[in-house]
């Protein structure tokens, strides 16, 4: 019980992380519109590029969120700190959140 327990609350962050995701996204079209408005048109593809990373960082947490491999806190921490390189801190807070219920499922104790 308490191990299905732990399972519902990783998939819960991984897809309030993948819906989180919507933050950042829009920032990064808010920077679009403004460089274009600012004639910085060279740069929108480069903005273009971290959107459509974000985008389908979002689509992978949300599709993959049921998934087996998210219940090993290794798996968890990798997409931890590839949120945190390249998507938002806000992201990867939430998924520190799934990885501390995770070492709680496996009885780990957290990597600090």
């Amino acid at each position: 019980m308490e191990q299905q327990k732990a399972r519902k609350k990783i998939i819960f962050w991984l897809r309030f992380s993948g819906w989180f995701c919507l933050i950042p996204a829009s920032a990064w079209l808010l920077v679009i519109q403004t460089a274009k408005q600012m004639g910085l048109a060279d740069y929108t593809l480069w903005f273009g590029i971290e959107l459509g990373i974000i985008v389908l960082f979002a689509v992978y947490l949300l599709t993959t969120a049921n998934n087996v491999r998210w219940q090993q806190p290794r798996n968890l921490m990798l997409l931890a700190i590839f949120a945190l390189i390249f998507i938002s801190l806000i992201v990867f807070i939430s998924l520190c959140f799934a990885y501390n219920a995770c070492c709680k499922m496996n009885k780990q104790p957290p990597d600090r």
